[in-house]
């Protein structure tokens, strides 16, 4: 290890043990029963774009563990995302254990450890595995990799970890952050139980309130408080930061200007289909050397680093087939709009950017094919049916979810409820909803019953 190396692991622990752990705003993803230091504990590992909390969540992790009797000094936080440790060391992990045990000698016999963006030391699966078959210790690690989460982790891992994924803040969390007085609680999570009825007054007219906001600002907490100049600069900012690290540095992109136009077709193309030849054809008509495999190979990039997500359609939910169109959603609305032109006119796209989030969110939905979407003909016409949640390996259903500003308008309410009803009938009993921005009531159809809800209260429930 190098000196020079060593002697900053020494500052940055030393920084860190003589700070207070911070105290942070509250953030819904759990992390489950807190496990005592021993041989043999799972790692927990939190992955997410980057910005999007992931630190503070370990700081409010830090501080539970402070407050079920744990000493402060039995903590170590370390955070890999710095200039001064690369060029990146395989023993640097190893280094900073046993420092922080040298200085702590108690720390040999029990301690947490949280490591920040470990994805960018080489080795960091095997290490890793190592801590936790030898030492009396509870690990976390947090990264900005998707490769990272247990579904896609290198096999030396596997089985040793449990990941759970962290996006900007929900729209329950968006109005516990800005109106703190009220209690906002998610109610119940299921559509069959809840009951708008039991819902207060004046928490429903906070939430309305709140929407419009949501919908703007998105979730990143930084951007909050700042004027929509500033927060469309520092939201492109994280995004270029994004792709700079967790892309361009990573698989050594050898075209990183072909890299940001991209993103930024992605991102502005929120809640729409992608084609990859089109865009291929539409950069080289522009006289951009590109290829469809290139596109496409970024575009899986794109999502790894947690920047965008990819919904294929139902039949093809599982497949990574490249050559089929793919409907492409921002990791944020806030995100959406600092890339989009024309997003005062995309009131449509960013509430269903915001439903899909929504439901990617949720944990049962973790899984590739949980969520996707649906074509299906009838009548001699193409339907499309938003968001099917169900198991795509299957071919089952339980839930449809339909976005739409409004269904006031005729033509647009048939459109929607024909497309549900196709679906309706396709996978027998099944939930149906279409999700607008302050309408409610319920459609009954031969197929069974259509609940129209608002975004404010459909969002709110978690």
């Amino acid at each position: 290890m190098n000196g020079s190396v060593h002697d900053i692991v020494v500052e940055k622990i030393a920084d860190f043990m003589s700070a207070p752990i911070p105290e942070v705003f509250p953030r819904d993803l759990s992390l489950g029963k807190l496990q005592k230091p021993q041989i043999g504990n799972l790692v927990n590992v939190i992955v997410g774009i980057r910005r999007c909390g992931k630190t503070f969540r370990m700081y409010q992790e830090m501080n539970r563990i402070v407050s079920e009797g744990y000493k402060r000094e039995s903590i170590l936080y370390f955070n890999f995302e710095d200039e001064r440790l690369k060029p990146y060391d395989s023993g640097l992990l190893s280094d900073v254990v046993e420092t922080f045990q040298g200085m702590v000698p108690s720390a040999k016999e029990q301690a947490f450890f949280f490591f920040d963006e470990i994805q960018e030391v080489p080795d960091w699966g095997l290490f890793l595995r190592r801590m936790v078959d030898t030492q009396k210790v509870t690990m976390y690690a947090t990264g900005s990799s998707s490769k990272m989460l247990s579904r896609e982790i290198a096999t030396e891992f596997r089985g040793r970890s449990i990941s759970r994924e962290l996006y900007p803040l929900s729209f329950s969390e968006y109005a516990r952050f800005h109106y703190p007085f009220i209690d906002v609680e998610t109610g119940s999570s299921e559509l069959s139980e809840y009951d708008p009825d039991a819902m207060p007054n004046s928490v429903k007219s906070y939430l309305r309130q709140a929407l419009p906001g949501y919908l703007d600002q998105g979730g990143f907490i930084p951007v909050q408080s700042m004027s929509n100049a500033d927060a469309v600069q520092l939201l492109q900012d994280y995004a270029n930061r994004a792709i700079t690290y967790d892309v361009i540095d990573r698989y050594n992109v050898s075209n990183p200007a072909l890299a940001s136009s991209f993103l930024a077709r992605c991102i502005s193309h929120s809640a729409r289909e992608l084609s990859i030849n089109k865009t291929n054809n539409d950069f080289r008509s522009l006289g951009v050397r590109t290829s469809r495999e290139l596109l496409s190979k970024l575009l899986g990039y794109f999502q790894e680093s947690c920047i965008v997500h990819q919904l294929g359609e139902f039949s093809r939910a599982l497949s990574d087939n490249s050559k089929s169109a793919t409907k492409i959603y921002a990791a944020d609305t806030g995100m959406f709009r600092a890339f989009s032109p024309a997003f005062a006119q995309d009131r449509g796209q960013v509430l269903e950017t915001a439903v899909c989030l929504h439901l990617l969110r949720r944990p049962e939905n973790v899984r590739k094919g949980c969520v996707s979407r649906l074509k299906i003909p009838a009548n001699g016409k193409k339907l499309e049916v938003d968001f099917v949640v169900g198991d795509a390996l299957a071919g089952t259903a339980q839930r449809l979810v339909q976005v739409s500003v409004s269904v006031a308008n005729q033509k647009t309410r048939k459109r929607e409820v024909e497309s549900l009803r196709a679906a309706m009938s396709r996978f027998g009993h099944v939930e149906a909803t279409i999700v607008t921005m302050d309408e409610r009531e319920e459609i009954g159809v031969p197929e069974g019953a259509i609940k129209v809800i608002p975004a404010w209260e459909w969002l709110y429930r978690g």
